[in-house]
C-alpha cells in the first residue's frame, strides 16, 4: 500500500518536475546575467586573474611596475645583468555599484591588486603581498548632468575617452603597470566636479598633494619632508605640503571626431629653513607654486560599426609636474638658499591601437619625460640643484666592489641626473574566448627605453633596456 502511494504520488508530480526542468532549460544553457541586484543597487564584479612573466636586459630588481628613473647606467654591475621574474600580483579584484536615488545616478567603485609591499613581504616561498588600493570612490550625477566624486581615483590630468568622469580614462594597453613613459596620471583621493552641457564637459578637482625632489649639495638645514608616521609607512618620506593640487579641464567630444581636452593643474610647495642663530637670514618657511598646461585627444576611426583604430595624443609643459609622469622624475630641487625650485618639465606620448579583428588587440606607443637643468652655485663653489655642470660623474660607470652579498656597490660619486627619457613599446593582446564565463586572453609586450642624462665633469653617463613581458588573464565578465 505504501509502494502505491509513493507510486502515485510520483505519477502526479511527474508532470511538475518536467515543467519546472524545461522552464530552467534555457537558464542552464546561457547565462545573460551581467550584474547583481542588492535592494536598489546594482553590483557588477570587475577585476581579472593574471598569470605573468617579464625579462628585462638589464637588472632592476623590480617586479611589473618598472622604475625607469633607475635604469642603471653602462658599465655598472646591474648593466651587465639580466632580469627574469614571474608573478601573479597584478591581478585585480573589484567591485562597482551603481543605482537610481530620485533623479539622481549613484556610483561608487572599489578596486584593489597585490602590488604593494609589507614588512614581512618576500619571494622566497610564499610569495605573500599585502592588497593595494587602486582606487575606491563614490560619485552622484543629476539629471542635469552635474557630477560630484570623491575617493581615490584616475586623476583629472589623465586623458579621458570621452567627457571626464571616472572610469572614462584612456589608460594605455600594456601589461608593464607602469604604463609608457609620457603618459600622464596618478591614482589619488580627490574631490572632483562635472557639468556636461551638450557635447562640452568642464571639470574642476582638489586632489592629493605631494612633492618629489632631487637636490646636490643642498644646505644641510633644510626641511623638505619627513618618514611617514600615524598609520603612514615609516620607510618611506612625505613631504609637508599646504594646500591640494588644483586641476581644471575642457574637454570636447564632437560627434564622429573623437574626444579633445584642455587642462591646467596648479601646486603649492614648500619647504622650512631652520637657522636658529640668524646667519642666514633665520629660521623661516620658504613657500613656492608651479603650474602647467596640456592637451589630450583620442581619435577612434570606424569601419564595419567598430573601432578599427584608436588614435591618441597627449602632452604637459610646465614646472613641478615630475610625479605625474611614469618616469617619476622629481618635481623639484633646492636652491642654495634652501628654497624650493620646481623643475621645467615636458611630456608627451602618441598612442596607437589597432583592432584588426574583434578577438585582437595591436598596440604602439612612443613617449618621453623631459627635466631641464635647475642648477646653482653655493658659497664654496659647489654645483647645488640638479644637473649642475659642476658635480662630478666619475662613479656612474664603474663597477664597484659590493658591500656584501646583498648589498649595492659604493665607490666613485655618481652626481648624474636625468635629462629625458624614451621609449618605444609594442605588443597584442589575442582573446581566445568571450562570453559570459568572462574573457581569457593572451598578451605579449616589447619595449626599449632609453636614460639620457645631464653633461657634469667626466662622463655623461646613459642607460638602456629592453623589456619583455607575457600576460595570460581570465577577465571577469
Amino acid at each position: 500500500m505504501i509502494r502505491s502511494f509513493h507510486g502515485n504520488l510520483l505519477i502526479r508530480l511527474a508532470p511538475t518536475a518536467v515543467a519546472i526542468l524545461v522552464a530552467l532549460a534555457p537558464l542552464a544553457a546561457q547565462d545573460t546575467t551581467a550584474a547583481l541586484r542588492y535592494k536598489g543597487l546594482t553590483i557588477t564584479p570587475v577585476g581579472f586573474f593574471a598569470g605573468e612573466a617579464l625579462w628585462r636586459s638589464r637588472n632592476l630588481t623590480a617586479d611589473v611596475p618598472s622604475a625607469y628613473n633607475s635604469i642603471p647606467f653602462d658599465g655598472t654591475s646591474d648593466a651587465a645583468l639580466s632580469e627574469f621574474r614571474a608573478t601573479s600580483r597584478q591581478s585585480r579584484i573589484g567591485m562597482l555599484a551603481s543605482g537610481k536615488a530620485n533623479e539622481n545616478t549613484v556610483s561608487g567603485l572599489i578596486e584593489g591588486d597585490f602590488l604593494g609591499v609589507g614588512i614581512n613581504s618576500t619571494s622566497n616561498e610564499t610569495n605573500s603581498y599585502v592588497f593595494r588600493i587602486r582606487q575606491a570612490w563614490a560619485s552622484v550625477t543629476t539629471a542635469s548632468k552635474l557630477t560630484l566624486a570623491g575617493g581615490q581615483m584616475w586623476s583629472l590630468l589623465t586623458t579621458n575617452k570621452t567627457g571626464m568622469l571616472p572610469r572614462s580614462e584612456d589608460a594605455p594597453l600594456t601589461i608593464e603597470s607602469q604604463f609608457v613613459p609620457g603618459f600622464n596620471w596618478a591614482r589619488q583621493t580627490a574631490f572632483r566636479v562635472v557639468k556636461t552641457v551638450d557635447a562640452t564637459s568642464f571639470g574642476v578637482a582638489l586632489e592629493g598633494a605631494q612633492t618629489t625632489f632631487s637636490a646636490r649639495n643642498a644646505p644641510a638645514n633644510v626641511l623638505v619632508g619627513q618618514p611617514g608616521g600615524g598609520f603612514l609607512n615609516a620607510q618611506s618620506t612625505y613631504s609637508i605640503d599646504p594646500a591640494p593640487d588644483l586641476i581644471a579641464k575642457v574637454a570636447f567630444d564632437p560627434k564622429g571626431w573623437g574626444h579633445w581636452e584642455v587642462k591646467a593643474i596648479g601646486r603649492a610647495m614648500r619647504d622650512r629653513f631652520v637657522d636658529p642663530a640668524s646667519t642666514s637670514g633665520g629660521t623661516r618657511t620658504l613657500n613656492t607654486t608651479a603650474a602647467a598646461i596640456g592637451i589630450g585627444t583620442y581619435i577612434p576611426v570606424m569601419m564595419d560599426n567598430r573601432n578599427v583604430v584608436d588614435l591618441g595624443l597627449s602632452a604637459l609643459y610646465g614646472t613641478g609636474i615630475g610625479r605625474y609622469g611614469t618616469s617619476q622624475l622629481p618635481d623639484a630641487t633646492v636652491d642654495a638658499d634652501g628654497s624650493l625650485k620646481p623643475i621645467t618639465a615636458a611630456h608627451a606620448l602618441l598612442s596607437i591601437e589597432t583592432h584588426p579583428t574583434t578577438q585582437l588587440d595591436v598596440y604602439g606607443y612612443g613617449g618621453v619625460e623631459y627635466e631641464d637643468r635647475a642648477d646653482f652655485v653655493n658659497s664654496a663653489g659647489k654645483g647645488v640643484g640638479y644637473g649642475s655642470p659642476l658635480n662630478g660623474n666619475a662613479g656612474c660607470t664603474v663597477e664597484a666592489i659590493p658591500g656584501g652579498l646583498y648589498s649595492p656597490a659604493s665607490g666613485a660619486p655618481c652626481n648624474a641626473d636625468t635629462r629625458n627619457i624614451w621609449q618605444a613599446t609594442a605588443g597584442f593582446w589575442y582573446r581566445f574566448y568571450k562570453g559570459s564565463a568572462g574573457t581569457v586572453q593572451w598578451g605579449l609586450q616589447f619595449s626599449h627605453t632609453a636614460r639620457n642624462t645631464w653633461s657634469g665633469l667626466g662622463v655623461q653617463p646613459q642607460g638602456t633596456d629592453n623589456m619583455a613581458f607575457s600576460s595570460f588573464r581570465l577577465v571577469l565578465p
